[in-house]
């Protein structure tokens, strides 16, 4: 991304979020080896609240669709756009109207969020045993 078209971007990407934001809590999960060298969750901890905006899936956020005999099809129903800085991580979970949610991916690829001006997460809908449904 250009340097001088960054803070252009970032504000109009404000605007966007402020026009229908959510404070959101996210719970990351803290993961700690087993003997026999796997991962399991052992806790969650809270990461501060952060302004979000729920939207339905659009292909100029993320490219996520399956190809179907009917034409593309979106495989998410939901995503969520934060801000370049915000603290969002893979397996981040969150409950929104009575929806618990996790994380799935994130969007764009890179370690050097400075060089974007949004973050978008796919989400699936998990039940509260942690079962994938959809919404």
């Amino acid at each position: 991304m250009d340097a001088k078209a960054a803070p252009a971007l970032r504000r109009v990407l404000k605007a966007f979020i402020e026009a229908d934001a959510r404070d959101i809590v996210l719970h990351r999960p803290k993961f700690s080896i087993t003997a026999t060298g796997g991962y399991v969750k052992s806790h969650f901890y809270d990461v501060p609240t952060q302004r979000f905006r729920l939207v339905s899936y659009r292909r100029r956020l993320t490219d996520l669709t399956t190809p179907q005999a009917d034409g593309e099809v979106p495989t998410l129903p939901y995503v969520l756009v934060g801000t370049f800085d915000c603290n969002l991580k893979r397996m981040d979970e969150f409950t929104l109207d009575n929806i618990y949610y996790r994380v799935q991916g994130i969007e764009p690829k890179t370690n050097n969020r400075e060089t974007t001006d949004r973050v978008v997460a796919q989400l699936i809908a998990l039940d509260q045993g942690g079962v994938e449904w959809l919404v």
